[in-house]
């Protein structure tokens, strides 16, 4: 395996295939599942708050995280039924980047709707039952190929369920607004366990030592996520590697029908 080959992505099954048919460059090779988070945590020592710069700076910090504060934020996801998400990714192996931005339209259902963009362009959506993916030359249905979780690993459930697996690993801090989950630190549970939500990997380089640098903010009135920022970074024999993965949630409840873009025939 090669370097520039050494990042691997499943995010966006669809926006990924169109990218790599629009630039006839290299494709990313598929991850070969994606390992079992570890049950035991490491102690990591505290840090000093970087966000200085923030409009709200945090003004309490609690050894650890609170638990009923993550049981409700556990529980009113169970009233979100639509929101839209943006994902940007950036990542680099000794010195080859890789970069992947996509907005998502998700309305729950048995199944889900999905609008996801790349661009601004239109890339997957799926209604009523039925996955169309663009190919870049039209679009073609895909339902007996592809379903919901292939195409979009960073749901909102997903989400916070990462948040509930984690929250022993996390120090909690609150500003005014917002309900502040942060962590930094080479504990190899919280690096697999975004590696599994963002569906990336580093292939053969080894992460034993990644650090990893995570806050998660949360809206301290209704208790739903508003954004995710994680960085990962290491270095082994074949050269450096990073990754940063950031996630904006919105509009909650607030998504209308999805429609069907322009050239999918009903």
């Amino acid at each position: 395996m090669t370097k520039k080959h050494a990042v691997i992505t499943l995010l966006l099954l669809s926006v990924m295939s169109a990218a790599c048919q629009d630039d006839g460059g290299e494709t990313a090779d598929e991850q070969a599942g994606s390992p079992d988070i570890e049950n035991e945590y490491n102690e990591e020592s505290g840090q000093d708050s970087e966000e200085a710069g923030e409009d709200t700076a945090p003004e309490e910090v609690t050894d650890g995280t609170d638990e009923e504060t993550i049981d409700r934020i556990v529980e009113e996801a169970g009233g979100v039924d639509s929101y839209e998400a943006a994902v940007d990714l950036a990542g680099a192996v000794d010195g080859a980047p890789y970069t992947l931005n996509a907005e998502v339209a998700f309305k729950d259902g048995d199944p889900p709707d999905l609008l996801l963009k790349s661009n601004d362009e239109a890339r997957t959506v799926a209604k009523d039952g039925l996955i169309y993916i663009y190919t870049g030359e039209g679009w073609v249905e895909a339902t007996e190929s592809m379903n919901i979780e292939s195409l979009f690993l960073v749901t909102y459930e997903s989400t916070v369920s990462s948040l509930e697996n984690l929250s022993g690993n996390l120090e909690q801090e609150e500003s005014e607004e917002s309900y502040v989950f942060t962590y930094e630190g080479t504990n190899q549970a919280v690096f697999r366990e975004f590696e599994d939500l963002l569906g990336f990997g580093f292939g053969a380089m080894d992460t034993s030592n990644v650090h990893s640098d995570l806050r998660v903010s949360v809206d301290k009135e209704d208790y739903l996520l508003q954004s995710i920022d994680y960085e990962a970074s290491g270095e082994d024999e074949q050269g450096e590697y990073s990754l940063s993965g950031d996630v904006a949630f919105t509009n909650f409840n607030d998504v209308d029908t999805i429609e069907l873009p322009e050239g999918i025939e009903n």
